[in-house]
Formats: structure tokens, C-alpha cells, sequence
């Protein structure tokens, strides 16, 4: 009897053992293996200050786990609890829990590749940042011209035109518009260095003035190898008090759109048509490249030029010259080789124009648009 009693307790011990053993790895499993590994991703946005009860059943609703209370018992028995970043995330359905509370305390957020490229204006990148990341154009662009933030980073210019540095850029997924220029913004105090502040008061210009001078080479060159080039002729027609005589300045005060610069349009009444107004315009009309910016800041010395047109060859550059006669020569090649029409006309473009504009220094002629390509990723 006492035989019989002994193995009943024995065995109903060892179904205890073996039902604890069962349960045990019923809630080891997930933590380790997760539930369904292998299937398809899914996106899934932790607010801030979400707590692991919440990030759970965000988790459980998104179908990623299918255990929440497990979950939620080891994210807090392994202190994980405090350590979890906002943003959004994606999961591979069935990934185990440790892994994904792993990559929520590592903030292993969604991140979005956009690529400002060089020359592009504060409206554009607003697009850009639009089709990318769904921020607000309209309240990016308010910012580029808030005058508090302006104070606040101690820009001299009107606007963040010219400041929001070209180049690639990883941002969350969630990114907001006054991040996104933040971004852009700190980006540029790496770019622009103390060496390049020392150069700026050698050649006596402001940063403003340095960014304003780049944004028009920006806007010109084609070709690296001329960058330094176009920044001479227009440093020399600056210290001759020539008008600059810049199409891209004419573009951005009719609004940026990117098109062949008119006869027409030479007479645009904004401070930043520099056909009608001498010295630089008042601030930046893009965001130029640490290219335009070194150019702008290292004219070449013991250079006279003036002028340059483009070549229309095909090769994308231009021929400088020192005088309008030499200029207007190498204008007229350039017209053969495009087989121009001689006669011009009101809708022609401003390159194939000689005279100057009534009252302004001679015409500096050349390819406007160059059918420029510059446009965001």
C-alpha cells in the first residue's frame, strides 16, 4: 500500500516537473526564437514614453508577437523597460523578444536616404523633403525665413538660403520639418570651418556675402575646373562696381523656376536681379557645394577677366575674356555653332543678346539653364 502510494506521488511529481519543464519553455520559446520567424515585415511606430505594456500591444496588434503578457514580464524582468527610444520601427513578424527589445533600447528606428544635391533652392529641398519623408513644405519654408531661428544661429542673411549644406543625408522616418533643416544646418557649421572664416575677413566679405557669391557660381559653373574662374570674373567686376549681370540671380527673383533666362525678363524689379542692382543680391539664391564655397573665398590672382559665355560644344564649358570686344567674338562663335537667329526678339534668351541693359555695365552673355539637372533624390 505504502508501495503504491510513494510511486502515485512520484508520479504525479515528475508530471509537475514535466508540465513546468513544458511551461517553461512555452515562455522561453518566443524570448529566444520568436513565434513565426519568416514572415513578412511590418512597420510599427512607438510614441514617446510608451510604456512595455503599451510597446506590447502595439507589438501583438501588428501581428509581430503573439505573446504580449511574456513580452511584457521578461522586457521588464530584463530592465528594459526604461531604456526603450521612440520611433518607428520595422519587425520581421515572429522576431524573438529579445531581439526586439534589443533593437528598441538601440533605437534601431526606420532610416530614409535623401540627397540634397548642390545648387538646389530652400523651396526645392522643401519638396524633396516632402516626397521623402512627408514633411510640410509650407511650414519648412516659413522656417528658412523665422526670424527667431535666424537670431538663434546667428545667420546674416535673410534667410537659411545657402545654409542648408548639400549632401546625403540619413534621416528617421518620422523626421519633422524643423529637424530636417536642423540637420541640414549643423551639417553646414562642420562644413564651413574656421580656416574658411579666416579667409573670408582676408578678402574682406562676411560669411553671407561668401555663400551669396557661391550660390551664383553654383548657379553658373558646369565644370569643376571653372568654378575658381567664374568666381575671378565676378570678384573683378565686383571691385570694378560692374553689375554682376548673373541669369540665376534673374531666375530666383522670378520664383526659381529652373528655364532659360528671357530678354524680357532682364528688367525683374527684386533685389536679387543683379541686371538691375549692383553687388551682390542680399543673400544666397541656393545651397552651394564646398566646391562654389572654396571658389567664392580663392579667386585667382593677377586675372583680368570679365566675361565669359558658354561654348555650346557639348562640353559644358565656357570662354573667358577680358574685354567686351574678345567677348562678343567669342559670342558669335558660339552663335554659329548653335546657328542662332540673327534678328532677336523679346522671347529670345538673354544669352543671345550683345547690348547691355540701358544704364548697366557691358552684357556678360552665356548659357543660362545649361538644361541643368540638379534636382533631389
Amino acid at each position: 500500500m505504502k508501495r503504491g502510494l510513494v510511486w502515485t506521488l512520484v508520479g504525479i511529481l515528475s508530471f509537475a516537473l514535466v508540465g513546468s519543464a513544458a511551461t517553461f519553455l512555452y515562455a522561453v520559446r518566443p524570448i529566444l526564437y520568436g513565434d513565426r520567424a519568416g514572415a513578412d515585415p511590418v512597420r510599427v511606430d512607438i510614441p514617446g514614453g510608451s510604456s512595455l505594456g503599451d510597446i506590447a500591444a502595439r507589438l501583438a496588434a501588428a501581428r509581430v508577437i503573439d505573446h504580449p503578457m511574456i513580452f511584457r514580464q521578461y522586457g521588464t524582468l530584463a530592465k528594459f523597460d526604461r531604456q526603450v527610444r521612440a520611433g518607428e520601427y520595422e519587425f520581421v513578424a515572429g522576431e524573438s523578444y529579445r531581439r526586439i527589445l534589443e533593437r528598441l533600447r538601440q533605437g534601431d528606428i526606420i532610416q530614409v536616404k535623401v540627397t540634397i544635391r548642390e545648387g538646389l533652392t530652400c523651396k526645392e529641398i522643401a519638396t524633396i523633403l516632402h516626397d521623402r519623408l512627408g514633411v510640410n513644405e509650407a511650414e519648412f519654408l516659413k522656417l528658412t525665413a523665422d526670424p527667431e531661428l535666424l537670431r538663434r544661429h546667428s545667420i546674416d542673411s535673410p534667410s537659411f538660403e545657402g545654409f542648408l549644406f548639400p549632401d546625403t543625408y540619413f534621416f528617421p522616418s518620422r523626421t519633422t520639418a524643423l529637424q530636417a533643416l536642423e540637420a541640414m544646418l549643423q551639417r553646414f557649421f562642420v562644413a564651413w570651418t574656421p580656416a574658411h572664416e579666416e579667409r573670408a575677413r582676408a578678402i574682406g566679405m562676411t560669411r553671407g556675402q561668401v555663400l551669396t557669391l557661391a550660390s551664383i557660381i553654383e548657379g553658373e559653373a558646369l565644370l569643376d575646373s571653372e568654378r575658381q574662374r567664374i568666381s575671378t570674373v565676378y570678384h573683378n567686376r565686383l571691385r570694378r562696381d560692374m553689375l554682376l549681370q548673373a541669369d540665376p540671380t534673374v531666375l530666383y527673383a522670378l520664383g526659381g523656376v529652373r528655364r532659360r533666362v528671357l530678354y524680357s525678363d532682364l528688367r525683374a524689379m527684386s533685389p536679387y536681379n543683379t541686371y538691375v542692382n549692383r553687388g551682390l543680391p542680399p543673400g544666397p539664391i541656393c545651397n552651394a557645394g564646398l566646391g562654389s564655397i572654396d571658389a567664392a573665398l580663392s579667386p585667382y590672382a593677377n586675372n583680368d577677366e570679365l566675361f565669359f559665355v558658354a561654348a555650346r560644344d557639348g562640353t559644358g564649358r565656357h570662354v573667358f575674356t577680358t574685354n567686351l570686344d574678345d567677348h562678343m567674338a567669342a559670342k558669335r562663335r558660339a552663335d554659329i555653332l548653335m546657328a542662332k537667329p540673327a534678328t532677336p526678339t523679346a522671347e529670345q534668351s538673354s544669352e543671345d543678346l550683345a547690348p547691355p541693359v540701358p544704364g548697366s555695365s557691358p552684357k556678360k552673355s552665356k548659357a543660362t539653364t545649361k538644361e541643368r539637372s540638379k534636382s533631389g533624390s
